[in-house]
């Protein structure tokens, strides 16, 4: 089940989606010799398995991650990328994700 989507974040932006608001933020992270184009954010689950959901790009030189962060206090993340990702960050059974994000080097 989709939430919302997040617009498509451009050169060395973190994404940050703040669950049930359906708004996104975006800020800026360090500088990098590529830029990270991500798109199709979203969190959802499946079989009750939360997740949060993305797709990246990178064109030249980044190095990206997603993140997650739970209900029960955990963050989990996935990377680290250096090319085009569709990305699943899961949390555990029983718990939300509460927010899910980008960063890049």
């Amino acid at each position: 089940m989709r939430r919302a989507l997040l617009p498509t974040v451009a050169l060395a932006v973190a994404a940050l989606f703040a669950a049930g608001t359906g708004t996104a933020q975006a800020a800026t992270a360090p500088a990098a010799t590529g830029s990270l184009n991500c798109v199709n954010a979203y969190i959802g689950a499946n079989n009750g398995q939360p997740f949060y959901h993305v797709q990246c790009g990178v064109i030249g030189q980044a190095t990206w991650y997603a993140n997650a962060a739970c209900s029960d206090g955990s963050f989990r993340n996935a990377g680290p990328f250096t090319n085009f990702r569709e990305v699943y960050v899961y949390c555990p059974a029983g718990t939300e994700v509460q927010r899910g994000w980008v960063t890049s080097d």
